[in-house]
């Protein structure tokens, strides 16, 4: 499944994507996330869902945790994998990480949504949150360019991937519309809340949006080249 700004974005890149397609965690339920990456891949005949759950926009059951799984003909073979809204309940990310690089081929596409701030959801579990930074630790052989990748929310394209938004309640409020500055300094002044506004900023529910091309080597676009030893 997918937010619609996802498939909104996967939409304006479409070009970049190659059969064969394999979409993880395709199982359709009745949550907020009722859109498929299928529709950006209309007319496209080689293309395969699978889900740990039978259901609804699965074609296949398979945990991409378990490398017994993985048929043997999927090594380096798929020309787009579509990952969304699925990372944040994968138990053993590390190693389903390295078969999503496996089973893509050279110069294929790795287009996924994770959650950066996001509510707890469960289904059945939900284990993380995520940075560019970790995306690229995770994916060291797909090369993630900037223009590529978005800050956004279920149905909006927010930012640039490295301006990641906040409302900031300390000296960053004096940047603030002149109506929302002095409502916030009021709450915080006279502490008629004791939750959100007493802290240093606030963060909106988003998604990083982030599409990589698998290459022959490493290859870090957020993680600084000074740091990459320390890896």
């Amino acid at each position: 499944m997918a937010t619609s700004s996802t498939i909104k974005f996967g939409e304006q890149n479409k070009k970049l994507f190659q059969s064969p397609v394999l979409e993880i965690g395709a199982l359709l339920t009745d949550s907020y996330f009722q859109e498929t990456p299928r529709s950006i891949h209309e007319g496209v005949t080689d293309y395969i869902g699978i889900d740990i759950f039978p259901g609804n926009g699965v074609d296949r059951v398979l945990n991409l945790c378990r490398t017994s799984e993985i048929p043997v003909e999927w090594k380096n073979y798929f020309g787009t994998i579509h990952c969304h809204c699925v990372l944040e309940h994968v138990t053993d990310i590390f190693t389903m990480s390295k078969n999503i690089d496996a089973i893509t081929k050279p110069g294929g596409v790795l287009y996924l949504t994770v959650p950066f701030v996001w509510k707890i959801h469960r289904i059945p579990l939900d284990l993380w949150r995520f940075t560019p930074q970790s995306i690229d630790y995770l994916f060291p052989n797909f090369e993630f360019k900037k223009e590529l990748c978005r800050v956004a929310t279920r149905k909006n394209i927010m930012s640039a991937i490295d301006d990641i938004p906040e409302l900031n309640l300390g000296n960053g409020l004096e940047k603030e519309n002149v109506l929302l500055k002095y409502s916030l300094k009021f709450l915080r002044k006279f502490k008629l809340d004791r939750t959100y506004f007493m802290n240093r900023a606030l963060f909106p529910e988003i998604n990083l949006i982030m599409t990589g091309v698998k290459r022959e080597k490493h290859h870090y676009t957020f993680i600084d080249q000074q740091d990459i030893k320390l890896l």
